[in-house]
Parts: structure tokens; sequence; C-alpha cells
């Protein structure tokens, strides 16, 4: 597996060249989808507790444990063991002393999951890869319920997740901390043929909704680079808010029809 080093403004990355997205982005750009953390810093507190769901190996971890919430806690659950490695240096790299990362996936119950080996010697996107997707039977992934944590989790603010379509399983596993909580939750909605199952189940949790479309190249990227290697492809994600908490969201469309999605030109 070749890795490669590279450091923006003193922040530090171990990444695949062969990932064609997050690697490539946080090599050209210091940053993938920035515009998320952007958003993020605008809502928590430098004391706020994080569960991040889908680490992969840490561009936005980093971040959010160092810069946002350095008087927090952030939770970090990456279940692929490669990937998982390299977020532990990615922390370790950058200093960072307030991360908890684990090597598990977060479902709707417990299970093993048995795939094949994570490609990492071709072009890939290595973040695109659904649990249980790779043909094969050499690693084995443990799956457990976010809920399973609870007892032993300080008081969590937000809960983000990108899981591959795996979003509403995750929240289905962690419905008593969202009780306890009532954390903000920061999704990953990026499957126009899930989508619905998604919303209505967090309308049903009490939450307001909002898209949070974010382009995945930012002129104003941390490493200041002009080319656009991305066109026009973003992140699709939806920002979930308590509705007894009446926060402020400005700047977004708010979610009226669970049948519509950015990606759908026409409502099913």
């Amino acid at each position: 597996m070749e890795v490669r080093l590279t450091t923006t403004k003193g922040t530090r990355f171990l990444t695949n060249p062969l990932d064609t997205y997050v690697g490539k982005s946080i090599e050209i750009y210091g940053e993938w989808s920035h515009g998320e953390i952007v958003a993020l810093g605008v809502l928590l507190k430098p004391d706020s507790n994080v569960v991040e769901v889908g680490s992969n190996i840490g561009a936005h971890t980093v971040f959010i444990a160092r810069d946002i919430c350095p008087h927090g806690k952030v939770f970090a659950f990456e279940p692929r063991r490669l990937i998982f490695q390299m977020l532990c240096a990615n922390i370790a790299l950058n200093g960072i002393a307030n991360v908890h990362a684990h090597e598990l996936a977060l479902g709707s119950r417990e299970q093993t999951i048995t795939e094949g080996r994570f490609p990492v010697a071709e072009n890939v996107n290595a973040g695109a890869f659904a649990i249980g997707s790779i043909a094969g039977d050499e690693e084995t992934i443990a799956m457990r319920t976010l809920d399973s944590f609870a007892p032993k989790l300080p008081r969590i603010d937000l809960i983000k997740a990108d899981v591959e379509g795996f979003e509403l399983e995750v929240l289905r596993g962690a419905e008593a901390l969202i009780r306890r909580d009532r954390p903000i939750l920061y999704l990953e909605n990026d499957r126009p043929e899930l989508s619905r199952n998604l919303l209505q189940h967090v309308a049903e949790l009490g939450y307001d909704i909002w898209w949070h479309v974010i382009p995945l190249f930012r002129p104003d990227n941390l490493a200041c680079t002009m080319a656009n290697v991305f066109g026009d492809v973003a992140s699709f994600n939806i920002l979930c808010a308590p509705r007894e908490r009446d926060y402020a969201i400005n700047g977004l469309q708010k979610v009226a029809d669970f049948d519509e999605h950015p990606l759908r030109l026409t409502p099913i």
C-alpha cells in the first residue's frame, strides 16, 4: 500500500494517492468537502461532544477535534481496518488528544460482517463502499449500536454520519441517545432512492431538516489551489435540528417534501 504525507498550513495528513476523492482532495486542497466544517463550526461550541460515524481517514475528524471542539470529545467510528489505521495516524500526526477512535461499524443491531480485502492498489473512491459490499471473506467487521455506547458517553451535541446509505440504520440504533441528548444530526443523503425513508424517520424523531449541498471545490481552499479538478461534483447532506430548540438556520433550503431530492430533477 502506497501512502503519501501532505502538509497544508501546519495540518498533516497521510493519504492513499490512489484514493480519487478524499485523498486527492487533501493532496490538492489540504481539505475535503470543507464547507461541512465551516457549517459545523457555526453550530458547535469549543466544549461540544461529537459522534462521527464513518470517519474515513479523519479529513473532518482532525478539524472538528482540533479547531472546533478543542475542549470537547470526538468519538470517531471507522470500520475498515486499513482506513482506521490511517485515521489513527492522522490524529497522531496532528497531536490531537481528544479523539476516541473505534474500529467499528454502527448500525441498528449488533452483528459481524465479512467482506473482501479493501482495494488499495488501484484508483478507487475509497469512501464509496457500503459495509459488506466488497466481495470476499478476508476481512471481518464488527457492528454495534450507538445506544450500546450511550451509558458511557457524555452529553452528545452532534451526531455526524457518512456511511454510504446506512445513515437510517445508524439512527435506528441510536434512538435512546437521541432521546437523551437531542443532538444536532448531520447526515449524508446522496442516494435519492433511500432519501424518503431517511427524511421521514428524522422528522418522526422531532427534527426540522435542511438540505446542505457542498461543492467539493472551494475557491478559498486551505492550499489556495485555484484549479477545480472536481467540476460540479458536490456532497449532499441534511442538517437536522430538534424542533423544540428553535435553531436559526440561515441560507439553507428547508425540507418540505420528502419525495424531493436535489439529485432528482422531478419528485417521484
